[in-house]
C-alpha cells in the first residue's frame, strides 16, 4: 500500500506526529470528441505505435521526471478494476503539461491475479504503458503493492515472470520499483534478495529500485542496505513527507551518505491542500493558502535534491482523488490523501503545477514572496504569521520598493516567518539575511532574527540584528552567522516586540556560502 507520513501542525514550535495516510489523485470527468474517443480506441488496440517505441532510454535516476497517478475516481486497485483508457488518456495530458517524461503504474498481485496474471489486466496494463507512450511518457512500474506473501518465492517468481514477459528490452518501462515502500526486516529483506536478480534476468537492462518511508526512514534505510549484503539495487527510493519540507536537505544528504556509492532518489514527496490542517503554523488554512503552502513545500524538497546531487524528485501525485476513489474504507472529504494532486477536482492547475513544471525543467524557484507583493486574503503569501491580537497586512500604501509591504500593528510582540526554499544547511554553512524596515513611532524593537534548527527541529541559536533605530523612515538590518553542529535548517523571523505603533517590512534578501 502506498502511505506516505502526513505531518500536521497547527501552531508554530507545537508538537506533531506522525499520521500515515495514503497518497492519491482526482481529477474531472472528461467528454472526448468522437475522433479523440477514435484516436484513444486505436491507441489502445496497437501498442507501440504514435511514437511509443520510438521512445528512448532513460538515464535512470538522473533523467527522471516522475508523477505518481490515480483517476480521480479509482484510486490503488480501483485503478485497475474500474478501467477507464479514455480517462487515462486524457489526465496523462496533465502529466504533460508539467513536463514530466516519466508516470508511475501501481500494480498490486491480488487485483491482477495471483500467482498467474490474469490476461484482462496484463491488457489494461499494456494499454496504460501504450497510452503513456503515446504522449512521450516512460513508465514507472511498482510492482507487490498491498501483497505481504514473503515466503511465496516460487509464486512470488511466477507472478512477475508473467506480469513482465512483454517488457524485456522495453524501453518504455524508466525503471521497475519492486516493492513500493517495504519495511526492511527478516522476511521481507530475505524475500528481496531473491527478487531482485531474479527480475534483472526478467528484464535485462531495466533499472529497479526499492523504496521506504515513514517515520524512521534513516534508520529503515540504513537497515535496507545491511540486511540486502551483497545484493544491490541500481538504486534506492525514498518517500519524504513532512511538515513544511524544512528538515528535507540534511535528510537527503545523510540517506546519500547511508546508501553510497548506490545512487539514491527521492521518488516520492508531497503535500496535502488541506483546509483543516498544515504543515506551516500560521499560515492561513483556507484552500487558496495551503495551495500556496504545497508550491513552498515543493520548492524546498526540489532545492533539497537538488543542492544534494540528487535526479529532481518524484511527485505524488498528479490529481486530487475523490473520497470514493479509495476502495478499502470511508474516508472524510478532507482526508490528506485525497488533496496532495497537483490538479483541482475540477482540472484546473492548482499553483504548484507550474511549480513541478520549472523544477521538471532544470530551474528549482527559491524566491518566497520577498517583497511582499504577493496577498493571499490581505496578509502576505508564504509568511507564517505569530502574534495574539496582531494586525497582519499586505499594505500597499506604503513600500520600501515595489508595490507593498508586510505589516505588523497593534499591541504585543509578534512575527512574520519563514525557512526559505533554499534554507537548508550544514555545520559551517555561512547565512546572511536583511529586511528593509520602518516603524511609525518609537517604542519598542524591531529586528530580523536567524534560528538554527536541527533535523528534528529543535532550536539550536539565533543571529539577531541590531533594533530599528530610525522612526518614520526605510532603514535595512541585517544578520548573519554559521551553522552549528547539527543544523539543518536556519528560518528567517522578523520580529517587533513590545510593538506600540505600526511596522512594516520590504525586501528580504536571503544569501548562503
Amino acid at each position: 500500500m502506498s502511505r506516505a507520513a502526513t505531518f500536521i501542525r497547527t501552531a508554530r514550535n507545537a508538537p506533531c506526529g506522525d499520521d500515515l495516510g495514503r497518497k492519491t489523485w482526482y481529477d474531472p470527468p472528461v467528454r472526448l470528441s468522437f475522433l479523440a474517443a477514435a484516436v484513444a480506441v486505436v491507441l489502445v488496440l496497437l501498442p507501440g505505435i504514435a511514437g511509443g517505441s520510438q521512445l528512448a532510454p532513460l538515464s535512470v535516476p538522473r533523467e527522471l521526471h516522475v508523477v505518481s497517478y490515480y483517476p480521480r475516481d479509482a484510486g490503488w486497485t480501483a485503478m485497475w478494476t474500474k478501467w477507464d483508457p479514455a480517462r487515462v488518456a486524457s489526465d496523462l495530458d496533465h502529466a504533460v503539461a508539467v513536463d514530466a517524461n516519466t508516470v508511475r503504474a501501481i500494480v498490486q498481485p491480488d487485483t491482477f491475479g495471483y500467482p498467474h496474471v490474469s490476461p484482462v489486466y496484463a491488457s489494461r496494463l499494456s494499454q496504460f504503458v501504450t497510452l503513456a507512450a503515446a504522449r512521450g511518457l516512460h513508465v514507472q512500474l511498482t510492482l507487490f503493492d498491498w501483497w505481504y506473501s514473503w515466503y511465496d518465492r516460487r509464486g512470488s517468481q511466477t507472478w512477475a515472470r508473467e506480469l513482465l514477459a512483454p517488457y524485456a528490452h522495453d524501453a518504455r518501462i524508466a525503471f521497475i520499483e519492486l516493492r513500493n515502500e517495504i519495511l526492511p526486516k527478516q522476511e521481507t529483506t530475505a524475500w528481496a534478495t531473491e527478487m531482485i536478480p531474479f527480475v534483472r534476468r526478467l528484464v535485462p537492462g531495466t533499472p529497479l529500485t526499492l523504496s521506504v518511508a515513514g517515520p524512521n526512514l534513516l534508520g529503515k534505510l540504513a537497515t535496507l542496505k545491511r540486511q540486502l549484503g551483497a545484493v544491490r539495487p541500481d538504486f534506492y527510493d525514498i518517500h519524504y513527507f513532512g511538515l513544511g519540507g524544512e528538515s528535507a536537505f540534511a535528510t537527503f544528504a545523510r540517506a546519500k551518505q547511508i546508501v553510497a556509492p548506490t545512487p539514491l532518489w527521492v521518488g516520492e514527496t508531497g503535500y496535502p491542500t488541506l483546509v483543516n490542517g498544515s504543515g506551516f503554523g500560521g499560515v492561513p488554512r483556507t484552500r487558496a493558502g495551503q495551495e500556496v503552502a504545497q508550491t513552498q513545500f515543493l520548492s524546498t524538497v526540489a532545492w533539497a535534491a537538488h543542492a544534494n546531487g540528487l535526479a529532481p524528485i518524484g511527485v505524488w501525485q498528479l490529481g486530487d482523488l475523490d473520497p470514493d476513489a479509495v476502495p478499502d474504507r470511508l474516508v472524510d472529504p478532507e482526508e490528506p490523501e485525497l488533496h496532495y494532486g497537483l490538479f483541482r477536482a475540477d482540472g484546473s492547475a492548482k499553483p504548484a503545477a507550474e511549480t513541478v513544471r520549472s523544477i521538471f525543467g532544470g530551474s528549482v524557484p527559491t524566491s518566497f514572496n520577498n517583497g511582499f507583493e504577493d496577498s493571499l486574503d490581505g496578509v502576505p503569501a508564504r509568511w507564517e504569521m505569530a502574534g495574539d491580537g496582531i494586525w497582519f497586512a499586505v499594505d500597499h500604501s506604503v513600500a520600501a520598493t515595489g508595490a507593498a509591504s508586510g505589516e505588523i500593528a497593534g499591541a504585543g510582540t509578534a512575527s512574520y516567518s519563514i525557512v526559505p526554499p533554499n534554507g537548508g544547511v550544514r555545520s559551517g554553512t555561512r547565512i546572511s539575511a536583511s529586511v528593509f524596515a520602518r516603524r511609525a513611532a518609537p517604542g519598542g524593537s524591531v529586528s530580523i532574527v536567524l534560528e538554527w534548527h536541527d533535523r528534528a527541529g529543535r532550536l539550536l541559536g539565533r543571529e539577531t540584528s541590531p533594533p530599528l533605530a530610525a522612526v518614520g523612515a526605510w532603514s535595512q538590518l541585517a544578520a548573519s552567522g554559521t551553522a552549528p553542529r547539527k543544523g539543518a535548517y536556519v528560518r528567517i523571523d522578523l520580529v517587533a516586540h513590545g510593538l506600540t505603533a505600526p511596522v512594516w517590512f520590504d525586501d528580504v534578501v536571503f544569501s548562503r556560502s
